[in-house]
């Protein structure tokens, strides 16, 4: 393997998981975050699909191809939730069977439904990340969006919609660079968020004295 390999290349489906990763990994703490050793992200190293999930879904083994030669490992990720998803295992399913013919060393983090659900929890920081009131979780409460006892809001999405409807959350994708950047990992139980730090893990392990 040539040692000038960068550490990993990202696939992403659309601008707000390019901020996503973007933030989380602009922060010189990523790594400890995480609980692995350190590697770098540069914004090179993302690649943001033009036609969404569907596009990543379909091609995405071509989409990495110019990349093969120039790094180490490769991250997919796509959300659940788009028109025409054949559902969660098919999804990794396919896009695993056809990036493994090019790639050792992959991942496909498929967010179920979808990215929003990275944004939520009941975090004090995570009202100015998105430019909402302090007492955000109440508010979701009330409308229903997120109901006492849960660990999220059932809908994602139509619960950050409610913040920017009706409480004029930020709406622009730099809401997902600053959440990812400031929130707590520390606790986050998503599925998906899981494997993706389970595998940097393996990838870079932690540093031992």
């Amino acid at each position: 393997m040539p040692a000038d390999k960068r550490d990993v290349v990202f696939l992403v489906a659309d601008g707000s998981m390019e901020q996503t990763v973007r933030g989380f990994f602009g922060n010189p703490a990523s790594h400890r975050r995480l609980g692995c050793g350190s590697f770098t992200v540069e914004p090179t190293d993302i690649v943001v699909a033009s036609r969404r999930d569907p596009e990543v879904y379909g091609l995405a083994h071509q989409l990495l191809r110019p990349y093969v030669a120039t790094h180490r490992h490769a991250v997919v990720m796509l959300d659940n939730d788009w028109e025409g998803s054949p559902g969660v295992k098919n999804i990794h399913d396919r896009i695993s069977k056809n990036v493994s013919l090019e790639w050792d060393e992959y991942a496909v983090v498929v967010l179920d439904p979808e990215l929003e659900a990275w944004l939520w929890q009941d975090n004090p920081n995570l009202a100015g990340a998105l430019g909402c009131p302090p007492d955000f979780r109440h508010i979701l409460a009330v409308s229903g969006h997120w109901p006492a006892g849960q660990a999220k809001p059932g809908n994602p999405k139509a619960a950050l919609e409610h913040l920017r409807r009706r409480h004029r959350a930020d709406t622009s994708k730099a809401v997902f660079h600053r959440v990812a950047g400031r929130v707590t990992v520390k606790n986050c139980i998503d599925p998906a968020f899981l494997q993706l730090r389970d595998t940097l893990r393996d990838w870079f392990p932690e540093e031992t004295l």
